[in-house]
């Protein structure tokens, strides 16, 4: 993420909006300023993506925890299911 910081008067900031929101989205740092001064900050949030869920770990480890108790009866129900939908 760069981290660049641009000022900007609260007038420019208010007609071009989506503009200053737009560089916040792309990594920078935006100082608006009245009369001269910092007055507020425009920043991007860091945000975390969702992990993808590894579905063949997923049986893997239920396997292991269950020996293969629960997952033989799940695996049946789903095959029994899929049968019934066709």
């Amino acid at each position: 993420m760069c981290n660049i910081m641009v000022k900007a008067t609260s007038r420019s900031v208010h007609h071009a909006f989506s503009k200053y929101l737009d560089l916040a989205h792309q990594g920078q740092q935006i100082v608006i300023t009245k009369r001269g001064k910092p007055w507020a900050k425009l920043e991007p949030i860091e945000s975390k993506k969702p992990k993808k869920l590894d579905w063949n770990k997923v049986f893997q480890r239920t396997h292991e925890n269950f020996k293969g108790r629960q997952v033989e009866a799940v695996n049946a129900y789903l095959k029994m299911r899929e049968e019934a939908r066709w």
